[in-house]
């Protein structure tokens, strides 16, 4: 019996075993494949993502420009440094042949032979040796020697912090983008379409905004209909933050490139206040529209989508409204 019962296991494992090996290769583990509006919901939440990042890595662009133009200032100002330095160099040589002669030189003439602000720092010591009558000239050679140093210093200390960000958010942002593309793949797989259908571009702002209010809606309503590209300001193609950038442009008015700046910049105002041509933000300024009025706003919204108008009195733009501004 005892051999029966063991033939029988054996038997059971047998053909569990080759019930297995007949599977296809994965099967056994394969996760439950997505249905098409999971793949979208998806895609979106990624888009939100990117779409902060966007936005940040705007920003420090933004900052990267403004820490070039300071380097390059400072640059400027050390030629300038320089100078003086060589100025008082050769005023220096002079005093020093002249304690030379006197007997009051020390060991002073190994350091005037060098052109470099540092090792002049370096050999300051030697300037206790020459006569204290002599200290106002020797202080404004080792200030101007000083200066050379500091100034390049920080503007270039300052440069590389912001490049490094750059960096870290350029691949932040390709790791994202990565997963768009696959997810865009899965949607077009699933039987959907990633794109938005393309339609009629350009519209026409016929609200009650007046002035450059009204301006910057009407060049904003003429570019719906047209693909969001983040990074993007025109003319075929923008992200939220370049839209509004150049609708106000385009009204005379000279507002920032991101959400952050375009924030900061503008005057505080309530939801309930809101007025045609408001600057209006969302998610923690990770996305921003213009208010048109109806309880309605104007945006570019997102990767596949293009530029539309969309009410923001419910739904994800009411729950996500972060605050509003008046350029």
């Amino acid at each position: 019996m005892a051999n029966e019962g063991s033939r029988r296991v054996q038997t059971v494992a047998c053909l569990a075993l080759a019930a297995v090996l007949a599977m296809p290769a994965g099967t056994a583990y394969a996760e439950p494949r997505p249905t098409l509006s999971q793949a979208r919901a998806q895609l979106e939440k990624l888009d939100k993502q990117v779409g902060q990042l966007v936005e940040k890595y705007n920003q420090v662009n933004e900052d990267l420009k403004a820490a070039r133009r300071k380097l390059a200032v400072s640059r400027a100002a050390a030629s300038k440094e320089q100078a003086t330095f060589e100025e008082m160099r050769k005023k220096i040589a002079e005093m020093a042949a002249t304690a030379y002669m006197t007997g009051d030189s020390g060991d002073v003439t190994g350091f005037l032979s060098t052109d470099n602000p540092q090792a002049v720092l370096d050999q300051a010591a030697v300037f206790t040796h020459l006569s204290e009558n002599r200290a106002s000239q020797l202080g404004q050679f080792l200030a101007a020697a000083q200066r050379m140093q500091r100034e390049q210093g920080q503007a270039k200390s300052a440069y590389d912090r912001v490049a490094k960000k750059q960096k870290e958010l350029r691949e932040q942002k390709k790791t994202v983008e990565k997963s768009i593309s696959k997810q865009r793949t899965l949607i077009v797989r699933l039987g959907g379409s990633a794109q938005a259908p393309s339609g009629r571009i350009g519209g026409t702002y016929t609200g009650p905004a007046s002035g450059s209010a009204r301006t910057a809606l009407q060049y904003a309503y003429a570019q719906l209909g047209k693909p969001y590209q983040y990074g993007a300001a025109g003319p075929n193609t923008f992200d939220c933050s370049g839209l509004t950038m150049m609708a106000w442009r385009a009204a005379g008015v000279n507002i920032s490139r991101t959400t952050y700046t375009q924030y900061s910049g503008s005057r505080r105002v309530a939801y309930g206040d809101l007025q045609p041509g408001d600057l209006v933000f969302f998610s923690g300024l990770g996305h921003m529209g213009m208010f048109v009025g109806n309880g309605q706003m104007i945006h570019a919204p997102r990767t596949g989508k293009n530029v539309e108008v969309v009410s923001i009195t419910s739904g994800y733009y009411r729950q996500n409204f972060y605050g509003a501004g008046r350029p």
